[in-house]
């Protein structure tokens, strides 16, 4: 009786402390979510602040809501954003063919010692060698990318030309992808709807990384593994 008693309290005992688990298991998302927002928000350049304008018995503020109605809002000045449009597309193809042949041929003879004409003199030296080389090689390659990203102006070059940086970073399904984004747009280039193609940029710049399942199925093997796999003959 006593046995049971003990064994029904254990159960009890180890019933009371596993059913908080679920909830400190959140508490501790919601921390790491919590923490993941704060470096977020300390990775964002701090906004410009302006003086504000000091009127002097005047209605009219620059600051004003309506005080410029017909202002062009497109990205003109450092802190802006603008948003891009990546169409890049990239296809090279190669191919080469190559035939080489080479024959070579020398006799030699003893054809006669002593008015005789010996026969294990003859031929004293007979050569061939003949040599054919053919090959053929194709090389294909084809990259795409599409997408829409949004920049931010981070400098203003002395002739108004715009250097605009854009960062992307995607989770999905345990696969990381980092995009980023450097170039120089001219204010004419950009379209009314605060927009601009990816062409349209100097001096572009264009990294994509990627790094997961995927990618590391892709990946080229390490030299230990190169190596490996050369002395099996695979």
């Amino acid at each position: 009786m006593n046995r049971v008693i003990l064994s029904v309290s254990l159960w009890i005992t180890l019933l009371a402390a596993m059913q908080p688990a679920p909830l400190l298991a959140s508490k501790k998302k919601a921390a790491k979510e919590k923490d993941s927002l704060q470096a977020y928000l300390k990775e964002l350049p701090p906004p410009a602040v302006s003086a504000a304008a000091i009127s002097s018995g005047s209605l009219y503020t620059p600051s004003g809501l309506l005080a410029d109605p017909f202002a062009d809002h497109k990205a003109h000045q450092v802190g802006d954003t603008i948003s891009i449009q990546i169409t890049e597309s990239t296809t090279i193809a190669q191919s080469g063919s190559l035939a080489s042949q080479r024959a070579f041929s020398h006799n030699s003879a003893v054809t006669g010692v002593g008015g005789t004409s010996p026969s294990f003199l003859n031929p004293l030296l007979a050569a061939n060698s003949s040599t054919k080389l053919t090959g053929t090689g194709t090389t294909a390659s084809k990259n795409s990318l599409n997408t829409t990203l949004t920049a931010e102006v981070v400098a203003v070059q002395p002739n108004g030309s715009l250097v605009l940086e854009a960062r992307r970073h995607l989770l999905a399904n345990h696969e990381h992808e980092n995009v980023t984004l450097r170039g120089v747009v001219r204010p004419a280039d950009i379209s009314s709807g605060n927009l601009v193609y990816s062409y349209q940029l100097f001096n572009l710049q264009l990294e994509v990384k990627g790094k997961g399942v995927i990618s590391d199925s892709v990946r080229q093997p390490n030299i230990v593994m190169r190596t490996l796999l050369k002395w099996l003959g695979m």
